[in-house]
């Protein structure tokens, strides 16, 4: 996985290219870390739509992200 300049910072500290997306977990993780850092970038809104609910993330960042995925599915 390559990363830019933005997800460098926030993945600082693991090496991306060793971590399985396709693993729930680790992309719930994932999704947890990026939307933490507020950095939506190649978020996909299935992803979004499947793990949001059950993400520990800023509950108006959920409320507004859910509304979002609502209106635009």
């Amino acid at each position: 996985m390559k990363l830019n300049a933005k997800e460098k910072g926030i993945f600082w500290d693991y090496d991306m290219r060793k971590i399985d997306l396709k693993k729930p977990a680790v992309l719930r993780w994932y999704l947890k870390r990026k939307l933490d850092f507020g950095d939506l970038s190649d978020l996909k809104k299935a992803d979004l739509k499947k793990h949001l609910p059950g993400l520990d993330v800023d509950k108006s960042l959920k409320k507004l992200l859910l509304n979002f995925l609502k209106t635009n599915g």
